[in-house]
């Protein structure tokens, strides 16, 4: 039996996963294919933590969607970006 993850928002997993690193598993998209929602398969601070853990799940799972992101501030505070 498979365990079971929950679904959160990308907003709920930024506030429970603070300034980490995140790989889920996507439930939900958008109609441009963005992901909504998702259940966590692993975070870390340190990205390259969740190469392999992705590498393993789509090859498990290839019509599964996966999605990596910062949860955290993608600019550091007092810095400015100029496009």
């Amino acid at each position: 039996m498979k365990p079971k993850f929950e679904v959160l928002s990308l907003s709920e997993i930024e506030q429970r996963y603070p300034n980490e690193w995140v790989l889920i598993e996507v439930t939900k998209v958008d109609k441009t294919k963005g992901p909504l929602s998702g259940r966590v398969l692993a975070h870390s601070h340190d990205r390259r933590d969740l190469v392999g853990v992705n590498r393993v799940f789509c090859e498990q799972n290839p019509q599964r969607m996966t999605y990596v992101f910062f949860a955290g501030p993608v600019v550091p505070e007092g810095y400015t970006v100029v496009v």
